[in-house]
């Protein structure tokens, strides 16, 4: 049923890298297409004005910038879902938000990634994240700096990270 979200996991995802792994610089920035400026206007609109997600409220937090990395690394996750018709924070080859995140080239020290199935623009999947109260808490975790999403069909894939 469009419309509907469908999670698969609903806290965000903190994870460590290993320490030898070399700290995280920017990615080189082409000019935005109307799928990032959108995606990204939503959630900093929400971040900007503060929320309640569940029981809990959320105070305005810094707006994220886009991450190049990150979208390539939510693109790929997005494409495996809509290929193996299966919404999962777990790719079909095993592998997890935190690895998709490192092969894409983001070294981070804190990764979140929402997942979502059925909606058929940005306003929707956003409103839909805002409604499920952990999807709402990575959009409004203040340690986010980054944001990266992408759609195949109808599977949408937001990553958020702090780099290393």
């Amino acid at each position: 049923m469009l419309g509907t979200l469908r999670v698969a996991m609903i806290a965000p995802l903190f994870l460590l890298p290993p320490a030898f792994l070399p700290v995280s610089t920017p990615s080189a920035k082409p000019d935005p297409s109307a799928f990032e400026v959108q995606m990204l206007a939503e959630v900093n609109q929400l971040r900007q004005s503060g929320c309640r997600c569940g029981d809990k409220h959320y105070p305005p937090v810094p707006a994220l910038t886009w991450d190049a990395r990150l979208a390539k690394a939510a693109k790929m996750h997005a494409a495996d879902m809509s290929a193996s018709n299966r919404m999962s924070h777990t790719g079909s080859n095993g592998s997890t938000m935190g690895q998709r995140a490192r092969k894409a080239g983001y070294i981070w020290s804190m990764v979140g990634e929402n997942v979502a199935w059925g909606y058929s623009d940005i306003p929707s999947v956003v409103d839909g994240w805002k409604n499920s109260p952990g999807h709402c808490s990575n959009m409004m975790t203040k340690g986010y700096v980054h944001l990266g999403a992408a759609r195949s069909g109808t599977y949408w894939v937001q990553d958020f990270g702090a780099p290393r």
